[in-house]
């Protein structure tokens, strides 16, 4: 009886401690898988629905800058704005058009994964159909750890938009047949955005998508003073702004 009273006390403290480290230990397991695949810790996230993958070749990938990219390109997030009552998200403010609410304005991860291969000097990007993704931003999130896209292995998969400085509205037609005829698409449709004084070209790429140097020289080869300045992913906006 007296070995039993001693034993209680020391079996409920043991127990205690495995009930505090257990859930520490398994959450500690469960961060470090999520880390090592490079995805959004969010377990509503994952339901997601998601864009077009990315994969292509950068320099300066190491084993001692590998997480910190993974960081960065996961860290990477979108203005979005949210009803509080019924969780309806929009891409402007103003209010719910359900609840009459005020939209309530947060930051939303665009990448589902980022996946840096370093054997390959690769990376591969799932983003979020949702959200906006843009070459400008890869390659400025990529530049903090000293990473360089590699244009002439970085395709223009997808659904896309071309963005194009130093055209004029005149120039429009011109690189609309110049893009459709070339090859590097399944469909081609350039506009002029009087806000930005920008050449937009929605694009879908084919099943082999082009590279974007060769996209790039190709615009270049024109006869207009039109440049590739940037390529964006995600959601259409309003046609009175493309």
């Amino acid at each position: 009886m007296k070995t039993r009273i001693v034993l209680l006390p020391a079996l409920a403290t043991l127990l205690a401690g495995f009930l505090v480290a257990a859930p520490a230990a398994a959450q500690k397991t469960q961060d470090k898988a999520q880390d090592s695949h490079g995805q959004v810790k969010d377990a509503a996230a994952s339901k997601a629905a998601l864009g077009t993958p990315l994969l292509f070749s950068v320099a300066g990938l190491t084993k001692d800058n590998v997480d910190e990219v993974t960081q960065s390109l996961t860290s990477l997030t979108e203005r979005v704005f949210v009803c509080p009552d019924c969780k309806h998200m929009d891409t402007t403010a103003g209010k719910c058009t359900s609840c009459n609410t005020e939209l309530a304005a947060k930051r939303e991860p665009i990448l589902f994964k980022a996946m840096p291969a370093l054997d390959k000097a690769s990376i591969q990007l799932t983003p979020f159909a949702a959200r906006t993704l843009s070459y400008s931003d890869l390659e400025g999130a990529l530049k903090k750890n000293s990473i360089e896209i590699d244009d002439a292995k970085f395709p223009l998969a997808g659904e896309s938009r071309l963005v194009l400085h130093g055209g004029v509205l005149a120039d429009v037609s011109a690189i609309d047949k110049a893009l459709t005829a070339s090859g590097f698409f399944k469909s081609a449709k350039a506009s002029y955005d009087d806000e930005s004084n920008e050449i937009i070209v929605v694009v879908q790429a084919l099943p082999t998508a082009p590279m974007y140097d060769k996209v790039a020289a190709a615009i270049e080869a024109l006869d207009t003073n039109a440049t590739l300045e940037n390529v964006i992913w995600g959601p259409l906006p309003t046609p009175a702004n493309i």
